[in-house]
This record gives structure tokens, sequence and C-alpha cells, in this order.
């Protein structure tokens, strides 16, 4: 199956589907880029021949590259994994990031006293939507990487 260029690169979530989409995460969460034998091992594919399958059409896709003597993920600019950040090799919701940050205000403003009550409450409602936003998309990435 050949596509253009312009669907090349898109969102690999409508691309992919179970070990080419497992494949693809493997990738996207190392620092380095892997072998054909390594994603074998990690992706338990019982031949390196399956995993060079998966990795070759991540290459046609746009989603991966060759890079190093492996291959390495092109980071995704559309889609659900562009919300993500890869931190020490971990898929991450950025609205974690947004969430720390949130957090560190609503405890100084409340820490600090002599605030407005309503001020108060309306940052940590904001933090509490953020916190769930962060886990909703935390969950959401733990079921596509099983």
């Amino acid at each position: 199956m050949s596509r253009s260029n312009e669907d090349k690169g898109g969102d690999p979530i409508s691309s992919l589907a179970g070990s080419s989409l497992r494949v693809y995460l493997l990738l996207l969460t190392s620092d380095k880029p892997l072998g054909v034998r390594e994603v074998q091992r990690r992706a338990g594919f019982k031949s390196p021949s399956t995993a060079r399958h998966h990795l070759e059409r991540l290459v046609e896709l746009g989603l991966a590259y060759r890079a190093g003597g492996g291959y390495k993920a092109r980071k995704p600019r559309e889609g659900l994994l562009a919300a993500y950040v890869v931190i020490k090799g971990r898929l991450l919701p950025r609205s974690i990031l947004l969430l720390a940050f949130s957090l560190g205000i609503a405890l100084t403003y409340t820490i600090l006293g002599n605030h407005d009550p309503v001020a108060s409450l309306i940052l940590w409602i904001i933090t509490g939507l953020l916190g769930l936003d962060a886990y909703t998309m935390w969950s959401t990435v733990k079921r596509l990487v099983q």
C-alpha cells in the first residue's frame, strides 16, 4: 500500500495499529536508533524479519528513518501523540508540565496568605482540571503501549 508524500508523517495513530504502532512507540521513546534485533527483542517478535517488516513500513509511511545503523522515529506533528513529550524514555502528556506549573502557583498563592478566596478557588479548580486531563491522557497512552 503506497501513500502519497502529502500523507506521509501524519497522525501515527490513524496510520498504524497493533504491532506497527508498538514498534513506532518503541522507536519514539528510545534515545538512540534501534536495530532490527533490538526491536525484535523489545517487541517480543519471534523473527528479525517481522521486526524488519514493521520498521520498513514505518519508513515507507514517513514515521521513521534509518540512522546510525538502526531506525529512529520522527516525532509526530499532529494527532494524539503530538500532545506528548518524551522524558527519560517515557511518553508523558504535555498537560503534566502545565499541571506542575499550575500546582506550584496554586500552592504558593495559598501558602502566602492574604489572598482573595475566589481567586484561590479558581486556581485550584484549574489545577484539578489539568490533573484530570493529564490522568486521562496518561491512561490513553498506557492503553496504546499494551
